[in-house]
């Protein structure tokens, strides 16, 4: 049976806690990519790599995975993804060597979906009334996990080793795990479809959903921005500019967690008002924080600013996003979840990798300019013609 109007108590709050710490795992490392490169011996660059190889892991993974939500038990794919994905976060704190480290970052990937799936899974055991609100919260505790994680990261990388953080991630997830086992309420499956129809019907969904197109395309090139900023700050604090270290990257982290409080506001707004006002708000705001970046980024209190601005920006865009695309069609949730997280990922991880190249070749100003690009595009195609039948949605077509 499908809780449909209210859920247990306490239960949000508990996905949204899940949430947090499932997806800091894909962010423990940034703050600490200066200690990996000198643990292994491995230059910046390489280093570098493994936030986008974790990236396009967790890219893979929603592609396999999210759509199952259509067709299984929520409940019994959700905790099986928890398990493998604690299993995974040992693997990564046993690494040998940087090649090992990063094949592993990418298979932990894989099995971050968790995080993807819970704000799908709310949306069947709450009402319509209250389905923005929950997906804000939801997506605050995403957002506080993918900030908090660089705090803890960056202070425990400071003062111990680099993957004593993975030991700890992998004990909290196995706690959540149980504790989620005995709380989470099952759902029925929504579609008869076969898991290969499923796979292949993805392609049918992306072609009759302009508006999860212009969503996916927005929410990647923000996203991207996102990671070129936390990826290239490390390097900028190390410099002979600041000379700071791991720890002073991840306090940054607490700096943007007000954006992720904010999160729920935005739901409110999106369930009150629509969310494309939103998401243009927050897009607008995110790309200012790159002209702050650029012009006052040598400055601790310019880089303050901007990141408010920034992940205040991104949030906003992420949460009004979700409320629209989960409203496409209660049968498809996990279809349409499937390809926004894509859009989501495959653009983090190829601004990730831009990111490493234009740091080595043209530093901070170099990284600054290609957020403003990225998020100044997002903001234009905010503006685009989405309807079916459009043109600019025949562009994504």
């Amino acid at each position: 049976m499908d809780h449909t109007t209210a859920s247990p108590k306490g239960l949000i709050g508990l996905l949204a806690l899940m949430c947090g710490i499932a997806i800091a795992s894909g962010y423990y490392a940034q703050p600490l990519l200066g200690d990996i490169g000198r643990a292994f011996d491995v230059p910046a660059g390489f280093a570098g790599a493994i936030p986008m190889v974790t990236q396009l892991g967790i890219a893979l993974g929603a592609l396999l995975f999210l759509p199952l939500g259509d067709i299984v038990n929520d409940r019994k794919l959700i905790l099986s993804m928890c398990a493998a994905h604690t299993v995974m976060l040992v693997v990564v704190a046993c690494s040998p060597s940087a090649a090992a480290l990063t094949w592993a970052s990418a298979l932990m990937g894989v099995t971050t979906v968790t995080p993807y799936l819970l704000p799908a899974y709310a949306a069947k055991i709450v009402g319509a009334h209250e389905r923005g609100h929950v997906t804000g919260l939801l997506a605050r505790g995403i957002f506080a996990g993918i900030l908090l994680a660089r705090t803890a990261s960056g202070y425990i990388g400071h003062y111990a080793s680099w993957n004593t953080i993975y030991w700890i991630a992998s004990a909290l997830m196995l706690a959540m795990t149980l504790i989620l086992a005995q709380r989470l309420p099952s759902t029925q499956p929504r579609s008869g479809l076969r898991y290969h129809q499923l796979l292949a019907s993805l392609v049918t969904v992306f072609r009759e959903q302009p508006q999860l197109r212009f969503a996916a395309a927005r929410q990647g090139l923000m996203f991207g921005a996102f990671n070129a900023f936390w990826i290239s700050l490390v390097f900028l604090l190390e410099g002979p500019r600041f000379h700071m270290g791991s720890d002073v990257a991840g306090l940054f982290g607490v700096v943007g967690v007000a954006g992720a409080l904010a999160a729920p506001l935005f739901g409110k707004l999106a369930d009150r008002r629509g969310a494309m006002a939103s998401v243009r708000l927050g897009t607008a705001m995110a790309s200012l924080s790159w002209l702050v970046f650029a012009a006052f980024g040598q400055h601790l209190a310019g880089l303050v600013v901007g990141v408010l601005l920034l992940d205040l920006g991104v949030t906003a865009s992420h949460v009004s996003k979700q409320a629209i695309i989960y409203q496409l069609g209660t049968e498809i949730r996990g279809r349409v979840s499937t390809i926004y997280i894509l859009g989501l990922f495959v653009g983090g991880a190829l601004l990730s990798g831009l990111t490493a190249y234009l740091w080595g070749a043209f530093g901070w100003y170099g990284v600054c300019v290609l957020g403003f690009i990225a998020t100044v595009a997002a903001l234009l195609l905010s503006y685009a013609d989405a309807p079916a039948g459009g043109r600019a949605a025949a562009l994504l077509a």
